[in-house]
């Protein structure tokens, strides 16, 4: 496959905005947290409003898309034959979406709703523990695949359709804002979002790196310093590294689908020899809870109560994944060439939320159940030690539990891994020129610096008090983003109308 030539008018704009992201941070860590948290506390609390409808109406446009008349429609035309197998296919689609954030928030995320439950529920009560075992399917399901979905859609007909050689969000806003796509406009939302993917990597470097160490630290005994957080960092960047500069077939493919396998393995054992009839009976009764307070659940504000629930809940959750949306947009398109799009739909919304329910189902109540009957104190090493600290006991006390916890840093390596690599692949498009469909990758050298380079920065923040700051700035471009978002399906709603009616050919560039 040949190689695409780097764009020099976004690969140093891009360079410099990572760049200029990371001083003002690491510099004046403190002023800058608090001066961003100001701002996204603002904007969750005046402006949440805003995020709940746009991810209700994100919903409604995809079922739109994949069950109305253009369902059918082909990313790459009809004759399109897809790039990798459907296996594969969702692997890529699913790890790159999740990385080790899953892993943590699924086995411990129920404590923060038991402790503090939703509309006005009493704390650490039997229904705040059906409602906490509920929660993080509703913000980890649907609503939050369709974000992830919904401008995949644009970017792939761009791309594959319309054979406009750039894979960038501001690409896919082309038949709106027309010629503008490569002007000062494009070059603005294309910033807006190497901002949203460089926060929502560090995200995942920050919340991953703590359990590894942790982990590593029980399997060998090894007090957990600086050098043991050195070490993951290391080898997990050479991983994704790797990965990256072997390409999309042999790296991100391969890691996908060895993840996959070991996923399912650990969920069927962790269902097998774990609390069996516990994990079933509260994840039915977690989906029945789910279905008859999905529309309360996504439109609840609170105004009355105060209670603050949905705005450090579900609008911060809204808003991550609107900042990581574009990225996650872009890589799927690339890899959904031969797909239609009720394909590319239903593989997010269906398998997206089945994946991630299952670790919640699985680990999650698996860790309540072992709280309620007093085998792990989960809450006490939570609020005592460390929620990565938790994480570790409650795998270590499955049967086999050593064993099991080598198989969890594995998968939470690669997981990571994916998404990282996945993400340094897409900086790597958007910086690229020429990139035709299924003919050329980004350079290896290009694909290769950017793994280090968001590996480095991820690291220097975190450790440098900079990480949070950053966090909250990819929720902050998020408010923008969602207006980036909206242009895109509008432009693809444009070409579809033009295309459906013949007045340009699919598969011709146009505006």
């Amino acid at each position: 496959m040949k190689s695409a030539p780097i764009d020099k008018q976004v690969f140093w704009p891009a360079l410099l905005v990572v760049v200029g992201a990371i001083v003002p941070l690491v510099a004046l860590p403190e002023r800058s947290g608090a001066f961003l948290d100001l701002i996204f506390g603002f904007i969750t609390h005046n402006l949440g409003f805003l995020f709940l409808w746009f991810t209700v109406a994100a919903l409604g446009m995809l079922l739109w898309f994949a069950f109305g008349k253009y369902g059918r429609v082909r990313f790459g035309g009809e004759d399109a034959v897809p790039e990798f197998r459907y296996l594969s296919w969702i692997g890529m689609l699913f790890c790159a979406g999740i990385g080790t954030s899953l892993l943590y928030w699924a086995t411990i995320e129920w404590v923060y709703y038991y402790q503090a439950p939703p509309f006005g529920i009493a704390p650490e009560s039997a229904e705040a523990a059906h409602w906490a075992a509920m929660y993080g399917l509703f913000h980890w399901g649907p609503m939050a695949w369709a974000l992830y979905c919904i401008p995949a859609l644009p970017i792939a007909y761009a791309f594959h359709n319309r054979k406009i050689p750039f894979l960038r969000i501001s690409q896919a806003c082309r038949g709106v804002i027309g010629d503008r796509a490569d002007g000062p406009l494009g070059k603005l939302i294309d910033v807006l979002f190497i901002f949203g993917l460089v926060g929502g990597t560090g995200t995942s470097l920050g919340l991953g790196t703590p359990i590894l160490s942790e982990s590593i630290s029980t399997l060998t005994g090894i007090a957990r310093t600086f050098a043991l957080d050195a070490f993951v960092i290391v080898v997990w960047t050479a991983i994704f590294g790797t990965t990256v500069y072997l390409g999309m077939e042999k790296g991100i493919k391969r890691l996908a689908e060895a993840n996959v396998y070991l996923g399912f393995f650990l969920l069927a054992f962790v269902l097998v020899f774990g609390p069996t009839i516990f994990i079933l009976d509260t994840f039915t009764n977690s989906l029945g809870l789910l279905a008859t307070n999905f529309l309360r659940m996504s439109l609840y504000t609170d105004p009355v109560g105060g209670s603050g629930f949905p705005q450090t809940w579900t609008v911060f959750y809204w808003a991550w994944w609107i900042a990581y949306a574009p990225f996650m947009g872009l890589f799927v398109a690339r890899i959904s060439r031969g797909r239609t799009i009720r394909e590319v739909v239903g593989a997010n919304l269906v398998w997206g939320s089945l994946g991630c329910w299952l670790f919640f189902a699985t680990f999650g109540n698996t860790a309540l159940h072992d709280q309620l009957n007093g085998t792990v104190p989960v809450i006490k090493i939570m609020n005592e030690v460390s929620p990565q600290a938790a994480i570790v006991a409650v795998v270590n006390a499955l049967p086999m539990g050593t064993f099991i916890l080598i198989l969890f840093v594995a998968m939470a390596f690669i997981y990571s891994a994916t998404t990282l690599q996945a993400s340094a692949y897409t900086i790597a498009s958007v910086a690229s020129r020429d990139l035709v469909a299924g003919e050329s990758e980004p350079l290896r050298w290009n694909r290769l610096f950017w793994a280090l380079a968001l590996g480095g920065m991820a690291v220097a923040l975190m450790y440098l008090g900079g990480l949070k700051p950053l966090q909250t700035m990819s929720l902050i471009v998020a408010l923008p983003l969602i207006v980036v978002i909206s242009l895109s399906v509008w432009s693809f709603l444009r070409w579809l109308k033009e295309d459906q009616a013949g007045e340009l050919k699919p598969g011709k560039k146009g505006d």
